[in-house]
């Protein structure tokens, strides 16, 4: 399976995420895991979303993610709904890894693709 820019989002996808709250802000709290369900979530959207190798590892970490923070009001002025970064990491990870670049709310979602089966199979 390849997805190409207009593509319709394949059916029962599911991630791991661990929604963004101001009382767990700091990075040495954590919440709790939900599987986020891509394939509802993103019906009928305009979806960005790449995957990496792993979270904090060094290029991605420097340049990838910092890229999509820093060209996020561009996306949004595209029309960009949902702008989403997928690792093999856990969703605590994940999760920390948008806190240690400054992400809150849903800017953009740190979603867990565990064994990278989903990124795989794209």
């Amino acid at each position: 399976m390849s997805l190409q820019p207009g593509d319709q989002f394949p059916e029962n996808v599911v991630f791991s995420y661990i929604p963004w709250v101001e009382e767990s802000a700091d990075i040495k709290s954590c919440g709790i895991p939900i599987n986020y369900n891509a394939s509802k979530e993103w019906a009928d959207k305009k979806v960005v979303v790449f995957a990496l190798p792993g979270a904090f590892t060094p290029v991605c970490s420097a340049a990838h993610v910092p890229g999509y923070i820093e060209n996020l009001p561009a996306l949004r002025a595209k029309g960009v709904d949902v702008v989403a970064v997928l690792a093999y990491n856990d969703a605590y990870v994940m999760s920390a890894w948008g806190k240690a670049n400054g992400v809150t709310g849903d800017d953009i979602l740190f979603l867990s693709d565990p064994e990278a089966k989903f990124s795989k199979s794209i």
